[in-house]
């Protein structure tokens, strides 16, 4: 039998207050009536007094919310007794069924993130595993938005509830191109839907070529022209293979012993001179 546990904490960080509804629900749909019943009647209450809607307070930082919905399945969660090694990858997680969905969701009832989280039964590996997806990583076109050798841009993100790479990595180069797909393995029940991102990094202390991971709905298609064998267009052309290099050029490209970068056009290791590159 499944149960859903409704978390919602709503925040008044004028006053410094906070109010918490917390209870146990047997449908989804039923710990969503509640928590947003709830959710919205102390975030009125709070911008009542502010003079503002929600939106605005919330833009403004003067009020704040959490809303969760955990669904478990407590008998399957007790027996769940797979062993898992923190090293091991997160796709061979996503073979399993998770013993917790965690699902977070805006003011509106929307769910904008989605926790699969892995509760090991053994004492010696008794640590919480968890992998976030978006609603439409669900859809069975989920990763399928790009192909290698594409060029995109990172988009700016609209809510609080975005990934973590957000926060952590801010500085985003103004073009990418798009290196590997969104990984699927043979029994996976859910997509971790992310892209393999290569960009050339301009800085002259650690100049070269460098590779993150971006979820589909963090990138979009770069809309601008690029010059023909600019140092973009020769790195999306290697990525493409439609310029065959060796590992150990590719190599000295990542760690920039061979440069790509545009202010080097006038130097001796500028890649037209140095790799002599040759298209299929």
């Amino acid at each position: 039998m499944k149960t859903y546990l409704l978390q919602v904490k709503t925040y008044d960080n004028i006053d410094e207050t906070e109010d918490e509804y917390i209870e146990i629900f047997n449908t989804f749909e039923r710990a969503k009536c509640y928590g947003l019943e709830f959710l919205n009647q102390e975030l009125e209450s709070y911008c009542k007094d502010l003079n503002k809607s929600i939106k605005q307070a919330l833009k403004e930082e003067k009020i704040d919310y959490d809303f969760w919905i955990i669904e478990e399945d407590i008998d399957y969660a007790e027996e769940f007794n797979q062993t898992l090694d923190i090293c091991e990858e997160i796709e061979k997680l996503l073979i399993y069924e998770p013993t917790h969905k965690e699902f977070i969701l805006d003011y509106t009832g929307e769910i904008t993130n989605i926790c699969i989280r892995y509760l090991p039964n053994q004492k010696e590996t008794k640590w919480r595993s968890c992998i976030y997806l978006k609603p439409k990583d669900l859809l069975p076109n989920a990763g399928t938005k790009f192909k290698v050798g594409d060029l995109v841009k990172i988009v700016k993100p609209n809510s609080k509830f975005e990934d973590i790479s957000y926060e952590y990595y801010s500085e985003y180069s103004d073009i990418y191109v798009v290196r590997f797909l969104p990984r699927r393995i043979e029994g996976q029940k859910y997509l971790r839907n992310t892209y393999a991102l290569s960009e050339i990094k301009d800085d002259n202390y650690a100049p070269g070529i460098y590779t993150w991971e971006f979820h589909e709905e963090q990138i979009a298609e770069y809309d601008e022209s690029i010059e023909e064998n600019s140092p973009i267009d020769v790195l999306r052309k290697i990525i493409k293979k439609e310029i065959k290099i060796s590992r150990e050029t590719w190599e000295k490209l990542k760690n920039g012993t061979i440069s790509l970068r545009e202010e080097d056009k006038n130097k001796s290791n500028y890649y037209k001179k140095v790799l002599n590159l040759k298209e299929k």
